[in-house]
Formats: C-alpha cells, structure tokens, sequence
C-alpha cells in the first residue's frame, strides 16, 4: 500500500468514514482494471475518452518499466491510472514536443486514468496524478507526459493546475482533437545540498 486516503462522497453525497487505499496495481489484480473500465466505459457519454486496454497491454507495462496504481475501498477498485515507458506513436510523439533521445529512457507516459461514477467528486483523477509524479520522481524519471481529450475538461483542469504545459494538438485516427501536456520532474526532487568546511 502506497497511502490511506478519505473519501468526502458517495454516489454524489456527502459522506463520513470513508477510506480508500492507494496502491500498486499487480498482474494477479488486472481484472479489477479491467472490470473498472467496463463500468467507467458503460457510464460515459463520450466513448472516445478512454481508450480500451486490454491484459496483454497491462502485462506491457510492467514487464516495461513501468507501473499502475489504484485506489480500493475494500475490495473494489474505484479508481485507477498508469504509467508506462514510452513506445510507438508515444514515442514519436515526445519527439514532437522537443523531448531529446537521451530523456526518453526518463520520461513516462501517464494516462489510462478511470474513477467509478459512484466515487466521482474525491478528487480521485488528481489524487491520483499527485500519486504517479511523486512515484515517477521516486523512479529518477525526468518528465511525465499525458494526453488528454481536448473535451475533457475537468480532466483538462486537475492536469493543467498540477503544473502542466500544453506542448501540442494533435488529432486522433477517429478526428478527436487531444493534447498533449508535458511536466519535467527535475525541479521537483529534493535535491541535498553538501557542505564541506
């Protein structure tokens, strides 16, 4: 377990004595991401927010480098999100934005991020992200990059007010417009000062 949070709401109302923990997400708990994003896809009006991921997919991303969190109320997942080592159109993409070949192997790519409508309003989505920035640094990684449906504003909002840059427009295959937000993780570390007399 990576922290205990509490929870304000429930199905929209307020609420006491509610408390999630915040953790890795492993192979044998894929399923639980699984069954989220079907019951987060099912809720959604705009489908082209989320992309599908499947297990072979989760799989790639820690036998990559990288890692998912989440957050369980007992044994329900309420919320999840990952980072994952660049590849592919990502790859291409923080080539886009300037990030040079050698931060590559220091930069993830954060995203895949789903809370259960019933949970919504915890502040879940940047819980969450404050989560993966200081697991990324943790990690000696430099940058963190997300995209984000141009749409999706309140999304847009949490990602942008923890100190995120829109770097780029791009359109996707089905003509939806996202953007791509970047963060560099350097200035966040804490960095310990020697003295020698």
């Amino acid at each position: 377990m990576i922290k205990t949070i509490q929870l304000s709401k429930f199905n929209g109302n307020p609420c006491e004595n509610l408390y999630g923990n915040i953790c890795y997400i492993t192979k044998d708990k894929f399923k639980d991401v699984i069954n989220l994003y079907n019951k987060v896809n099912h809720s959604m009006e705009n489908k082209s927010w989320l992309k599908s991921r499947d297990i072979s997919y989760l799989e790639d991303v820690l036998d990559n480098g990288g890692f998912i969190v989440g957050c369980y109320i007992e044994d329900n997942l309420v919320a999840s999100a990952l980072c994952e080592a660049p590849r592919g159109e990502y790859k291409d993409m923080l080539f886009e934005i300037g990030v040079s070949n050698d931060d590559i192997d220091t930069t993830y790519i954060s995203g895949f991020v789903m809370v259960d409508p019933i949970y919504r309003g915890n502040a879940l989505h940047r819980i969450l992200l404050e989560t993966r920035i200081d697991l990324s640094i943790e990690r000696d990684m430099r940058n963190i990059v997300t995209v984000v449906n141009s749409q999706n504003i309140f999304s847009l909002n949490t990602i942008l007010s923890l100190g995120f840059e829109l770097k780029l427009e791009k359109q996707n295959e089905i003509g939806s417009i996202r953007y791509v937000l970047h963060k560099n993780l350097d200035n966040l570390r804490s960095k310990s000062i020697e003295i020698t007399a």
